[in-house]
């Protein structure tokens, strides 16, 4: 039963997600992976862990903000 929804769930979202533009971005990224600098560039600065420690910090401050809203609105806060 269980699979079922999920499977569903799943097909609700793949139908809805279907129906948003592609990326305008494809072009760009694809072009980027045939520069031969770019490994040496990644060396020095690594942009991959910014991007990861980046993602984690934002999850970090949306979690803080939620917290603090939900706290807010059971006036625990003000």
């Amino acid at each position: 039963m269980l699979m079922k929804i999920k499977a569903a769930l799943l097909i609700l979202a793949d139908t809805l997600l279907s129906f948003l533009p592609s990326s305008p971005f494809t072009k760009f990224l694809d072009s980027m992976e045939e520069l031969p600098v770019l490994g040496t560039l990644n060396y020095f600065v690594p942009v991959s862990e910014m991007i990861a420690i980046g993602e984690a910090w934002t999850v970090c401050v949306t979690v803080y903000y939620l917290y603090q809203a939900a706290l807010r609105f059971v006036k625990m806060i003000e």
